[in-house]
């Protein structure tokens, strides 16, 4: 917990989220998956091409009807 925010960790294919946001009654204005920065390419190759191919990290804006 920082600054009174509590990230909460869970692992689950985007279908499955997807699935359970939805049927929860909310509506999906917007999905990202944050990109590794152009200078983690130079300082730590291997952990960049990780994270270009497999994002490790979804944000959803959602609201309700």
């Amino acid at each position: 917990m920082a600054d009174g925010i509590t990230m909460r960790l869970q692992r689950m294919t985007l279908e499955s989220l997807m699935t359970e946001v939805l049927d929860a009654g909310f509506v999906l204005e917007r999905l990202v998956e944050p990109r590794a920065v152009e200078t983690l390419r130079a300082t730590d190759p291997e952990r960049y091409a990780r994270l270009t191919e497999r994002p490790s990290f979804v944000a959803l804006r959602l609201r309700r009807p």
